[in-house]
């Protein structure tokens, strides 16, 4: 994977996750940031000639 800055609204977004839900809750949003990055893939794999 290539560095590259993180867009502020998503440093944000994980610390607020973290604040509010801890470990745990960073798990979730892995888990659910996993299987949406999996869908996005695969539209785009749909739309690719």
């Amino acid at each position: 994977m290539t560095e590259h800055a993180v867009d502020p609204a998503i440093t944000e977004a994980v610390q607020a996750i973290s604040n509010r839900f801890g470990a745990p809750g960073l798990e979730e949003m892995i888990e659910a940031a996993t299987e949406e990055l999996a869908r996005a893939r695969a539209a785009l794999e749909e739309l690719a000639p």
